[in-house]
């Protein structure tokens, strides 16, 4: 569930330097995601970072976030290019975990591979499966119960896609795919956004509107690595730049993004001028701000998701909000495309409503805006879309976070030493091993399912409870899911295995 600010999580990053990296990130671009992530969390946060190949480093240890914090962050990057021979997830995660936190753990876990464990270890491939299933069986739940989220970035196709997909949605956490510097950016913002949620006002075509009253907002300002410098020009014409920003003012200027944080910010017109990404953003803060109540990361398609926002004042419910406040909620793609829009209902000083998810597969972001007697706020909300009865297919099919056929041949590399027979060929499994394995499945598919759908139904549940109705809906919902949940295993097709049956 979407992490309350006020528990002042800790962050903590655990990269890959297998040496596998050292081609899928030549631009070494996990040290940029590394430089954005330490310039956007708040001051104080007590956040760390870990290095993992055949053995797991620490060379930011935890601390709380400082300037002094952000120069060590910003010195690691030959740290990053230490390259290690083997890929060793499960430590790096049950030791990045391990440190003691006084509320939530959040781990952001970048790799661009498999479990592959050193031969010393044991024999191959067996080792690298039983780390496997005792971090996806045994640790993640684990996590899960201590109040540690992971959030898995995949960084190629060769990664274990269904891992980190499995170990993101077990404990809570934000799965994502990335192919691109500008979508590995991306989706530490999306991760930082919801550990921290922050309120935003539209940026259209370079132009924002600062009302009175806002304390300071922070630009941040995706561009392309050779972009020439931005320039801020404030409502009075004054224009600014990063060798002169505006008083008190900080202004960061890094290869693929511009941050900058400006106090006590004039109200009215701003403008920005120069060549910037759509995804850039501008954050507020003030007495005024936008607030929801706790949502998944996964969710499902054609099932309503219930909504609750309302605006606060001073960090309470803004019982005396302006007459004319409106708030709507549209889900957008991973084109940012909305696919579905609702207008919320006022009751009180709160406002409610469902969007029903409509079919759509992997990244997706939640966006409610409000808007009222001159303010406006926005909220993004990152999470991913899978279908419910995905849930019940194996570990190697994951979430289609890649699309498709990759996500399928990912899957079957890191199989296909166990699944294969000596020819190869495709043969039939027996009744009973199919019973025996859909048996074996109940309890972590049930335990995930119950992890996830339990805050959804405790909210449907006073629903449910005036509409007879409802309930035999809900009723045969669960039947059909269990015939059909049964017919996939009856018509699951396995690899071939060889058997030496004993003579008698």
């Amino acid at each position: 569930m979407a992490q309350p600010v006020e528990e002042n999580p800790d962050v903590r990053v655990i990269i890959d330097v297998s040496g596998s990296m050292r081609s899928n990130d030549p631009d070494q671009l996990a040290a940029s995601a590394l430089e954005l992530l330490a310039a956007l969390l708040p001051d104080g946060t007590p956040a760390g970072v870990w290095t993992f190949g055949e053995r797991v480093d620490t060379p930011l240890p935890l601390d709380p976030v400082d300037d002094g914090w952000r120069e060590r962050a910003m010195a690691l990057r030959p740290a990053l290019v230490e390259y290690q021979q083997h890929t060793d997830i499960e430590a790096a995660v049950r030791e990045a975990a391990e440190s003691p936190a006084n509320g939530w753990r959040h781990l952001v876990l970048l790799t661009d591979g498999m479990i592959d464990l050193s031969p010393a270890r044991g024999t191959k491939p067996e080792v690298d499966l039983a780390s496997r299933r005792t971090l996806l069986e045994e640790l993640a739940p684990a996590l899960a119960r201590r109040g540690v989220v992971v959030h898995a970035i995949a960084f190629s196709d060769a990664a274990d896609l269904a891992l980190v997909e499995r170990l993101s949605r077990m404990t809570g956490g934000l799965p994502a795919m990335v192919h691109s510097p500008e979508s590995l950016l991306g989706a530490f913002v999306d991760i930082v956004e919801r550990i921290f949620p922050a309120d935003q006002v539209p940026l259209v075509e370079g132009r924002f509107s600062i009302e009175p009253g806002v304390e300071a907002f922070s630009a941040l300002l995706f561009h392309a690595p050779d972009a020439a410098p931005l320039t801020l020009v404030a409502p009075d014409g004054t224009r600014h730049d990063p060798q002169s920003p505006p008083p008190g003012a900080r202004w960061q200027v890094e290869p693929r993004f511009d941050l900058l944080r400006v106090p006590d910010p004039a109200p009215g017109e701003w403008r920005l001028e120069g060549e910037i990404a759509d995804d850039s953003r501008i954050g507020v803060r003030g007495a005024v701000s936008l607030q929801l109540a706790p949502l998944p990361a996964v969710i499902h398609p054609g099932l309503a998701l219930p909504l609750e926002a309302w605006l606060a004042r001073g960090g309470e419910p803004w019982e005396a909000a302006p007459e004319d406040l409106a708030i709507g909620a549209a889900l957008l793609d991973g084109e940012d495309t909305p696919r579905v829009e609702v207008e919320m209902e006022r009751q009180g000083d709160r406002f409610v409503g469902e969007l029903t998810v409509p079919e759509l597969s992997g990244a997706a972001r939640l966006r409610l805006h409000a808007q009222g007697q001159g303010i406006v706020r926005q909220r993004y909300l990152a999470v991913n879309v899978q279908s419910l009865l995905s849930l019940m297919d194996d570990a190697e099919e994951g979430l289609g976070l890649a699309g498709g056929a990759g996500l399928s041949a990912s899957g079957e590399r890191f199989h296909e030493d166990l699944a294969t027979g000596r020819e190869g060929e495709a043969v039939p499994d027996s009744a009973a091993d199919r019973f025996i394995e859909f048996i074996n499945d109940l309890p972590a598919q049930a335990a995930a399912l119950w992890r996830e759908g339990r805050p959804w139904l405790e909210r449907r549940g006073a629903a449910f409870a005036g509409d007879p109705r409802q309930w035999a809906v809900a009723g045969l919902v669960v039947l059909t899911l269990l015939i059909l949940l049964a017919w996939r295993h009856r018509r699951r097709p396995r690899r071939a295995i060889h058997r030496e049956d004993p003579y008698v």
